[in-house]
């Protein structure tokens, strides 16, 4: 499953490009968890200007200078806190790269700059315009980060980025990408037709899906409900989960028994096109999951057209939960009554499950200039500026509540409530808080519940959003991150073939019984090419 599905566009744009910074809310020094960041050799650093009494200047980016203020509360803190002046860099998401090519172009390249993808990654590293990062700042200057890395990435998190052994970029990560997709059952349809339990296998799956179809569950007395609705808007995105019971994932390179394979030449995707094409008979298939985006999919759940979807958790999560419950909060104003209960998929005949999920790794998050080599102690500065903002929960306050006693105050429960009139938030950003700080990228721990818990509107559902967050279970494409032209240029035309074959064989306008000469066609058309060289990066790789 794509990040572009279902209206989540806007949260993956805010998790690469406006990831907030935070601060602490008085003018205390360090916190106690501050003080090996803060140490004593750090507390020395400097440019040139700080050995003449001037103080270090560091650059971050803004793209949304209408609520960010360099001068407001947040950022002065900061400012006090590290020991800095600081200026914006004013650009847009969509301007940022245009505006580093020509600063780099006129020979003064930015401090640092980020959310770029491999491909600009390398062609930067070639320029020589990129500081090389040392594995012992990080463990030493921005330790939360790099746990968190290893957390989500393994045991090298850096294996993608390295070039001749080095590193030049941190990595993009939206952590819940790996165990983001579900599927979800409307809960209360599954009780109006009688079925107490959720269902845990394709052949409960089914029957759920036929009395969504047959009987009812709407109760306006019509047949105009079906079972599960869809896109194919992409491979992964077409009914993933059904080719997940069968062990499967088209669309996507993944490793089996320590070779790589590409899910729908396998023969488990012919026994899921068979499952499907039988659903699609039945009826129990909305019909127009053909030409259905993620915006009709929302929909036809806000209207009850469908008992079923596959979807990120968080989309059909209760209020409070999480941001962009969207499928739920729209479907809720309209009935109060409606429910939904998620699994990670149904088992199929062999206990497999899952289906595709997303890449934690999305590109390169934050790259440094090439001549902060020279300037070391300006780089560890910003390390340690980032690892602050990102982890430290006396930034999530300042950058979203402000100033204790000013903006807001503590609540008898351990919560924050605004003073007026800072409740509005044209306000806060004149105070300069709670805007568009864009410093770290992607750095957010969404598994730390004491972080997590600034996302979520109701603490009391900590404990099921941690629950839903591990629920997404499948396989990714692992060779994402890696450029491989081969594949670059048969991409295309190995997508359209499998697209267009397999919606034929799902609406049977093409048999089953064809699938091994899709396979064949699929080869001859250069899939055997584009497995050799999978096969080649795949090696490589487990050499890193």
């Amino acid at each position: 499953m794509n990040k572009k599905k279902y209206g989540l566009s806007v949260l993956i744009c805010l998790m690469m490009f406006v990831t907030m910074l935070s601060g602490c809310g008085s003018d205390s020094g360090p916190s106690k968890g501050q003080e090996t960041a803060q140490s004593d050799e750090t507390q020395k650093t400097g440019d040139e200007g700080s050995k003449q009494g001037e103080k270090m200047k560091l650059n971050f980016w803004t793209y949304y200078p209408e609520q960010t203020k360099i001068d407001g509360y947040f950022m002065n803190f900061l400012k006090k806190k590290f020991d800095f002046d600081a200026e914006f860099y004013v650009a847009s998401s969509d301007t940022q790269k245009e505006k580093l090519n020509l600063a780099i172009a006129s020979g003064d390249t930015p401090d640092w700059w980020k959310s770029l993808s491999f491909q600009e990654y390398d062609k930067l590293i070639k320029q020589d315009v990129v500081a090389e990062i040392k594995l012992e700042d990080l463990e030493k200057y921005a330790p939360k980060y790099l746990a968190f890395l290893h957390k989500i990435l393994g045991d090298d998190p850096f294996k993608y980025l390295r070039r001749d052994g080095k590193i030049y970029g941190l990595p993009g990560i939206w952590d819940l990408a790996p165990h983001g997709g579900v599927v979800g059952f409307r809960e209360d349809w599954l009780k109006k037709v009688g079925i107490t339990k959720t269902p845990e296998t394709l052949d409960e799956m089914e029957q759920a899906l036929n009395k969504f179809r047959n009987d009812d569950p709407d109760g306006n007395g019509k047949k105009d409900t079906y079972g599960i609705t869809g896109t194919a808007g992409s491979i992964g995105d077409l009914f993933s989960f059904v080719f997940g019971a069968y062990g499967v994932y088209p669309g996507a390179f993944t490793e089996d028994n320590g070779k790589i394979v590409r899910g729908e030449i396998l023969p488990g995707a012919k026994e899921a096109l068979t499952v499907l094409n039988r659903w699609y008979q039945q009826s129990l298939i909305d019909p127009e999951f053909i030409v259905n985006k993620g915006n009709n999919v929302q929909d036809k759940m806000v209207q009850e057209k469908a008992g079923a979807v596959s979807t990120y958790w968080f989309g059909l999560a209760q209020d409070g939960v999480f941001c962009c419950n969207d499928i739920y909060s729209a479907l809720h104003k309209k009935n109060p009554n409606a429910s939904f209960a998620m699994i990670p998929g149904p088992k199929g005949p062999n206990g497999d499950y899952g289906m595709q999920q997303g890449n934690a790794l999305f590109g390169v998050d934050i790259m440094f200039g090439k001549q902060l080599e020279q300037d070391h102690d300006k780089m560890i500065k910003y390390l340690q500026v980032f690892e602050f903002t990102s982890f430290e929960v006396e930034s999530k306050i300042a950058l979203t509540y402000g100033e204790e006693g000013k903006t807001f105050k503590k609540t008898a429960d351990g919560g924050f409530e605004y003073i007026k009139p800072y409740d509005d938030q044209k306000e806060q950003w004149k105070y300069g808080f709670g805007g568009a700080y864009s410093v770290p990228g992607g750095w957010n721990d969404d598994y730390n519940e004491e972080l997590a818990a600034f996302n979520t509107k109701d603490k009391s559902l900590l404990p099921l959003r941690s629950k839903l967050m591990e629920l997404g279970t499948g396989k990714y494409d692992i060779l994402g991150p890696i450029d491989r032209p081969i594949y670059n240029d048969y991409k295309e035309r190995l997508d359209k073939l499998t697209m267009q074959t397999f919606i034929d064989m799902i609406i049977g306008k093409k048999p089953i019984s064809e699938f091994d000469s899709y396979v064949a066609e699929w080869n001859n058309m250069g899939g055997d090419k584009v497995m050799a060289e999978a096969e080649q990066a795949y090696d490589k790789l487990k050499q890193q």
